[in-house]
């Protein structure tokens, strides 16, 4: 009985000891209105995304063979968007590093509308000097 009481009384006071008093609470304020240095992961309920992004060509890289000639397209969450408000260079696009030859990461700010994106911003991002 004794016993038992002591090993009541250890795992009692070593689980307030582990807990600790609470006051350490986490006061996360996020700006909204500055850039992130995230990856987009997922797209979130209300369509609007900004962050980085995996993109590619959609017919030599990204699985849409239907597609008549290369475009952009953007990978988040194993699901394939086109983008909308962006030209490519399609001389560029064949190059060693271009889109039709490699995945690139690149920022981007817009909406998701449907399976396409509405891109207010979006940039390839370049090789570091």
């Amino acid at each position: 009985m004794k016993y038992s009481i002591t090993i009541i009384v250890l795992a009692i006071s070593f689980s307030v000891l582990n807990a600790g008093c609470g006051g350490c609470q986490i006061k996360n304020n996020p700006e909204p209105n500055s850039k992130t240095s995230a990856a987009i992961a997922s797209i979130p309920s209300n369509g609007k995304i900004e962050g980085f992004v995996f993109a590619s060509c959609n017919k030599c890289n990204l699985g849409k063979k239907q597609d008549k000639k290369c475009s952009l397209g953007i990978k988040i969450d194993n699901k394939i968007y086109g983008l909308k408000n962006y030209k490519h260079d399609h001389n560029e696009a064949h190059n060693y590093d271009g889109i039709c030859n490699s995945t690139r990461v690149g920022y981007i700010k817009g909406r998701v509308v449907n399976s396409e994106i509405n891109a207010d911003y979006f940039e390839l991002i370049k090789a570091p000097k």
